[in-house]
């Protein structure tokens, strides 16, 4: 056993001195020989698990393969059917169904009846102009029937499908559901669907309506601030398609609409003009710079509402009119042209006067 003397001569500062040298020289020896063994150790210790875990996962992975055929390793069949069930729950927790349509989709009846008129006199001064206007665009540039329609030559035809972006402006009607499957159904594709909902009350009905039918074509696009008539072709600007349908909520296509618009649009003569499917010519302006009402009582001028039920006017060729109702079938590049003049304002124009 060592013991440190101290000198009577050594002072008291040289003494604690030599303490601490001789206390850390004494355990800076020693701790090397410790650390070396805990690592030692410690590396073993890792090494098993290591080995032990790549074990786990080959027998884990062998055996969750389907097919592969396997030995009779029951054990490790059964973890394997356990991390499999986990894993298929777990997907199916965090994934949100889409909503069911069934339970969603609501119809509403668009009753187009319209009174009829039993003055003869208005019925009469009615067909009378409906027969001027069409005498003259005969002569003048040509009237032609459907047939007709889509036997003139095409850009647009089956070897040549154009893009077609359809716009649908939703407020409080109850008709998404019916004007969707009747564009999924179309003898000419769509190439997208935008569902507009400007200040609608019915926001997050029109929204799940979306969602439900899980198409990427299809896309909901809303707005709290209602942008009033203009909003939808404000939209028509952002299309990158080749044409543009837009449509009321009141407005349900036929199963070709879009296979006989495109068609028309596609012609050498029609290829500037807007499509639709109803439309007003417009009357004849009064001493007074005033447009009286295509219902005035017994007024030839009054101008015409096309087609009109209530006189017995049924269209069945191609006419021009001064503005368009509803509905509105024209090229992107003809979107632009709308807007070369400023409105005068927004808060009318709900048949926007494409003339």
């Amino acid at each position: 056993m060592g013991m440190l003397l101290r000198s009577s001569s050594m002072k008291s500062g040289e003494y604690l001195e030599g303490m601490m040298k001789d206390y850390m020289g004494g355990k800076s020896k020693s701790k090397p020989q410790k650390s070396t063994a805990t690592s030692n150790r410690l590396m073993m210790i890792l090494t098993c698990l290591q080995m032990l875990f790549a074990i786990y996962g080959t027998f884990l992975l062998f055996f969750m393969s389907p097919s592969l055929d396997k030995p009779d390793f029951l054990w490790a069949a059964r973890i394997a059917d356990k991390w499999r069930h986990f894993s298929v729950v777990g997907r199916s927790q965090t994934t949100a169904a889409p909503p069911l349509l069934s339970e969603i989709c609501e119809s509403e009846k668009i009753d187009f009846e319209q009174k009829k008129s039993n003055d003869e006199v208005m019925i009469k001064f009615k067909r009378e102009l409906y027969q001027e206007v069409l005498d003259s665009q005969r002569n003048r540039s040509g009237i032609e029937t459907l047939p007709e329609l889509m036997a003139m030559k095409s850009k647009w035809d089956s070897n040549n499908v154009p893009k077609i972006t359809v716009i649908l402006n939703h407020f409080k009607r109850k008709t998404l559901c019916t004007q969707l499957e009747s564009l999924l159904h179309q003898t000419v594709p769509f190439h997208h669907v935008w569902v507009l909902s400007f200040g609608s009350p019915n926001e997050q009905t029109l929204r799940s309506i979306v969602e439900g039918y899980n198409d990427t074509r299809i896309s909901f696009i809303s707005s709290g601030y209602d942008f009033k008539y203009y909003g939808r072709f404000q939209m028509a600007l952002q299309t990158t398609g080749d044409l543009v349908y837009i449509l009321d909520d009141d407005m349900i296509p036929g199963r070709k609409m879009l296979q006989i618009l495109s068609h028309v649009a596609g012609t050498k003569k029609y290829e500037n003009s807007v499509l639709g499917s109803i439309g007003r010519v417009l009357p004849f302006r009064q001493k007074d710079f005033l447009f009286p009402s295509y219902r005035k009582f017994r007024s030839k001028e009054a101008g015409l509402y096309l087609p009109d039920p209530a006189y017995d006017i049924a269209v069945d060729t191609i006419v021009q009119v001064d503005f368009l109702s509803s509905s509105w079938f024209l090229s992107s590049e003809l979107v632009k042209t709308l807007f070369i003049e400023t409105p005068m304002t927004f808060l009318t124009g709900e048949d926007l006067h494409l003339r």
